[in-house]
């Protein structure tokens, strides 16, 4: 009876015990997974960029000088009475506005590999510039006489003898894009830091005309037009590092890169010259500046650095959205701008209408210089 009391027990307890498993095992069937944490892996940013660029370099192009100078020295260089109305300083060096567009891509939730692309532009820089006889009584062109070794001028328009104009323009471009490659290095003074290793583009662009009208009774009217066109596109091989510190609402981010490549530089030199005698007009190849001897495309390849730095602040106004504002500092060398295509040394004797004669000047030339692009940008960045 003892026996048959203990297994029925044992029996219950252990029915007991196996409810009671099978009932935890149905609990723990029943409990959701782990609910996983929310990841966009694409960000984006727009910009609007307040940048100032250096300007081109331009030597004297038009001269003036008081009425009553003589013919011989009249808006010849380094002669006390010369002024100087265009040229011999820098032309659309200016603040201009621009944007830029970034976006990328983050292969994990850890954001500690990623890709990003970006473009910017800046608005086209442009300089004028118009005098005519009724204004400045003496209107030259300064050069320097292949003849003689001495600086000379053009006559554009003298008392007694012709009335005339001149009038010039250039207008400048910039604009670059690349590709990088995000890899996260560790932390750093309580920030995230980050190796770039990717492609460079850049272009920049100068197109500068020069044109004069001189007309007398004695000898007609002769237009003289110059034409130079300078390019520089960049491609390279762009590293850097950048770094990522926030707090609560606040970040502050920097960025430094250098890019090692290319430039190839390009120039295209034209002139023409329109005349109008006894009342016949005629145009012929080769203006004042540009002549048969400089004139045509010409390029040249060279090794170019580029190194760039920039600094962000930044505030989040709500849930993957953030406001930003920064500097930015970019410094190019070895970009061909149009200044750099002039050669002042003039034999006359090759300015239409000729004849020909004498030693060959102007020459082809390609004179670089160096670009600092700085400025300010204002924007708005999403899930970042």
């Amino acid at each position: 009876m003892t026996r048959r009391l203990g297994a029925a027990a044992a029996g219950v307890a252990f029915a007991a015990i196996s409810l009671s498993g099978s009932a935890l095992a149905a609990d723990l069937r029943l409990k959701a997974p782990p609910k996983p944490v929310d990841f966009n892996p694409f960000w984006a940013e727009a910009d609007y960029l307040a940048w100032s660029v250096s300007g081109d370099k331009l030597p004297a192009l038009v001269t003036t000088a008081p009425v009553g100078t003589p013919l011989g020295v009249a808006g010849v260089l380094g002669q006390p009475t010369t002024t100087v109305l265009f040229g011999n300083s820098s032309v659309n060096n200016d603040w201009r506005s621009g944007g830029r567009i970034t976006g990328g891509y983050w292969f994990d939730p850890q954001r500690s590999r990623g890709i990003e692309t970006s473009f910017f532009g800046l608005a086209n820089a442009s300089t004028g510039f118009a005098a005519s006889s009724s204004a400045y009584p003496i209107l030259t062109r300064p050069f320097t006489n292949a003849l003689t070794g001495l600086p000379d001028a053009l006559i554009a328009s003298f008392p007694g003898i012709s009335t005339g104009s001149v009038n010039a323009s250039e207008t400048s471009r910039l604009f670059g894009t690349g590709a990088l490659y995000r890899q996260d290095i560790g932390m750093w003074s309580g920030q995230r830091v980050n190796a770039l290793i990717g492609y460079r583009y850049l272009r920049s662009s100068d197109t500068l005309w020069i044109t004069d009208t001189a007309s007398s009774v004695a000898f007609g009217t002769f237009t003289p037009s110059d034409n130079f066109k300078a390019a520089s596109n960049f491609h390279g091989l762009d590293l850097g590092l950048t770094g990522d510190w926030r707090n609560g609402p606040w970040s502050l981010e920097w960025r430094g890169k250098v890019a090692l490549g290319a430039n190839l530089n390009t120039a295209d030199v034209s002139g023409s010259t329109t005349s109008t005698i006894a009342g016949f007009t005629t145009t012929v190849p080769g203006g004042f500046l540009a002549l048969a001897s400089n004139s045509g495309h010409f390029s040249q390849t060279k090794f170019a650095v580029i190194p760039e730095l920039s600094l962000k602040a930044g505030y989040q106004i709500a849930p993957a959205w953030r406001l930003t504002v920064g500097y930015d500092v970019l410094y190019w060398t070895g970009v061909q701008r149009a200044g750099g295509l002039i050669d002042t040394n003039i034999n006359p004797s090759l300015v239409p209408p000729g004849p020909p004669a004498g030693p060959t000047r102007p020459l082809p030339v390609m004179n670089t210089t160096n670009l600092l692009a700085q400025g300010f940008s204002f924007g708005v960045r999403y899930n970042y």
